[in-house]
Parts: C-alpha cells; sequence; structure tokens
C-alpha cells in the first residue's frame, strides 16, 4: 500500500495493510456535531453531500467548506434520488451535476461518490466512473475486503441496529451473498450496530482490510445516541488501525491494481 498517503508519525503506529474508514452520508445540519467528535479522536472520515434532499435540509455551501478544511466531502448526486430506476440519461445528469455542484463550492476536484439510500443498477456504475470519480461507495454490508471494483465499495456496519431479518432481507435483495456469510461468521449475528462494529475491527486487527462504518448525523439526534457515537469512534482511536478518507481507499486501490479496461458486472439492486 502507498505509505506516502500517511504521516510518518502515523506509520510508526499503525499497520498500513490494515484500515479505518468513516463515512458520513447526506449532508445534514448536524454533521458539525458529527466533525466534532471525529476531530476529538483524531478520526478521518468523508462525509456526502448532495445538492439537495427532499427528505431534509442540507447545510449550506458555507458549512460544507468548514467540514472540507479537515475532512473529504464527496458527492451524493444533486437530488438524493435513488438511481437504479432512472433512465441512464437522467442518472447520468444527477451524477455529473452533483459533482460539479461540489467542486464549484470546494474549488477543487471532487473523487468520492456514493449512491443515494445505497441504489444502483447494472449501468450505474460505469456512470459514475464515466463522471470523473476515482471509486464509489454503496451500502453492502458486513464487508471488510477491498473490493474487485472500485465502484463497489461495501462498508463493514452502519450506525443503526438492524435485525437478523433486515440483515439476511437486503443481503439477498442486493445478491450480496459474501455479506450474508460474513454476518455469521466474522460480524456473529451481532444486531446491536456498537458490538457489530467492534466485530469488524476485530476481524481486520486479525486478517486486514477495512473497518468501514457509515451513519446519518440527522439519526444519531432522532435516536439520541450521541454518546453511543462518541464511544465508537474512542474505541476506533484505540485500535491502532490507519483512519482513512474513502478518497484514501479509491488511491489506495489504484495502486494496488492497475485499473481495469471495463468495469465488472455489479451487484444488481432493485429493492
Amino acid at each position: 500500500m502507498d505509505s506516502a498517503l500517511f504521516p510518518s508519525s502515523q506509520q510508526n503506529d499503525v499497520a498500513l495493510d490494515r484500515f479505518v474508514a468513516i463515512s458520513v452520508d447526506d449532508g445534514s445540519a448536524r454533521d458539525a456535531r458529527t466533525a466534532d467528535l471525529l476531530h476529538k479522536y483524531g478520526l478521518q472520515a468523508t462525509f456526502y453531500v448532495p445538492a439537495r434532499n427532499p427528505e431534509r435540509p442540507v447545510i449550506a455551501a458555507s458549512e460544507i467548506r468548514e467540514v472540507a478544511k479537515q475532512f473529504e466531502v464527496g458527492s451524493h448526486t444533486l437530488s438524493h434520488l435513488p438511481l437504479n430506476h432512472m433512465p441512464d440519461a437522467r442518472a447520468s445528469r444527477e451524477i455529473k451535476e452533483g459533482k460539479s455542484w461540489l467542486e464549484d463550492i470546494l474549488g477543487e476536484r471532487v473523487i468520492s461518490f456514493c449512491y443515494p439510500r445505497g441504489k444502483f443498477n447494472r449501468t450505474t456504475p460505469s456512470l459514475v466512473r464515466d463522471a470523473g470519480f476515482l471509486g464509489a461507495r454503496t451500502t453492502l454490508m458486513n464487508l471488510c475486503d477491498f473490493p474487485e471494483n472500485p465502484f463497489l465499495w461495501g462498508v463493514s456496519t452502519q450506525a443503526f441496529s438492524h435485525s437478523t431479518l433486515i440483515q439476511l432481507r437486503h443481503a439477498l435483495l442486493e445478491r450480496n451473498f459474501a455479506g450474508i456469510r460474513n454476518f455469521f461468521r466474522d460480524f456473529h449475528g451481532a444486531t446491536d450496530w456498537q458490538e457489530h462494529f467492534t466485530h469488524a475491527l476485530d476481524y481486520v486487527d486479525k486478517h486486514g482490510g477495512v473497518a468501514h462504518l457509515i451513519l446519518h448525523s440527522w439519526e444519531m439526534e432522532e435516536l439520541g445516541i450521541w454518546n453511543k457515537l462518541e464511544s465508537a469512534f474512542e474505541s476506533i482511536s484505540r485500535r491502532g488501525l490507519a483512519s482513512v478518507t474513502n478518497g484514501d481507499l479509491y488511491r489506495l486501490w489504484g495502486s494496488a491494481k492497475a485499473a481495469p479496461a471495463a468495469i465488472a458486472e455489479p451487484v444488481v439492486r432493485n429493492k
């Protein structure tokens, strides 16, 4: 892996084949609180922000620039609408215009993308690639390995406690069969999200890979679980894993493998 991504002081303390990543989705007004907690524990993260969201307000441009002073900001499309049932032309506009909007705010290239609500179809990853992103993150759960396709990055845990039934239902609909196996084998069927993510950290400590936590700041507020989130961040900070952004992972993927000429056949999400 490319040790140049990490300062020499961090290289002395971490194993560079063992990573922890945190994604904060939706551009909530509560993202500033999440950013403060991340800073407190010396953790990196990627904040995925759409230009607008029909479900809730999005942080202002000035707040996005404040977050970007410490963390990566990635694109979450223009309108935060699921892409899986859109015609390709419309989906492409959502992807490209969301990228342009965010680059205009930040004054720099945006390389990281996240599928709204985790929804995509067979052609969506190619649209994301063609828009100029280096990689894209899904919501395929119970995964800690580098993917074959950089536009289909999975995650380990969502900071929301899903029942076993929901875990299995989502994995089956997503054809995430590795996730089903891992849920029982590596995550020990845990349904409490903090326990679930602890198993991800344990797995990466032992085998290498990426323990990837995704969260919504608005959900932390609605559920009243900021203390639980802080406890999780504190636990991460004691692990000695390399804390990286999603963009760091996408660059690492590119340094570890020659970029394929064509995107591998992606998992189909039609739920």
